[in-house]
């Protein structure tokens, strides 16, 4: 997520739910801070948004990986046609850069997404054991 995104208080800009209107209906930050009963600030994880946010990462790493391979199955053809000038020998050259950019491209995207989503199976995960913990008989050990 894009810091960018949120004002001092955690909420979305303006200009940011034009710019993704799908996270604008979730209306939370991923974190917020709040005040707490002792004094200090509260940290508040929204899981929610953060594995919509995965999800959006994972549809984005597949469509770069559909978009970006289209001219695959012309580059061939094209390179052959052009046998002879120094565009058939470049031209291969240029696809194999392309495809390991764009491959490049696929896998930080998704492990993004596999990021975002770790971290929001790890709050959930924390805050079960945490509620398990004060659940849990006086002087009962782990």
């Amino acid at each position: 997520m894009n810091p960018w995104l949120f004002d001092d208080k955690g909420n979305l800009t303006e200009e940011a739910k034009k710019q993704f209107p799908d996270l604008a209906g979730a209306n939370d930050a991923p974190v917020s801070l709040t005040p707490a009963g002792g004094g200090g600030k509260a940290v508040t994880v929204n899981t929610g948004v953060l594995q919509q946010a995965a999800q959006n990462a994972f549809a984005l790493r597949d469509a770069v990986k559909t978009e970006c391979g289209q001219p695959a199955e012309h580059v061939g053809a094209a390179g052959t046609a052009l046998a002879g000038w120094s565009l058939g020998t470049v031209l291969p050259a240029a696809w194999s850069t392309w495809s390991n950019q764009a491959d490049a491209l696929k896998t930080a995207v998704g492990d993004i997404g596999t990021n975002l989503q770790t971290t929001a199976q790890s709050y959930v995960k924390t805050e079960g054991d945490v509620h398990a913990s004060f659940n849990k008989p006086q002087g009962a050990n782990s």
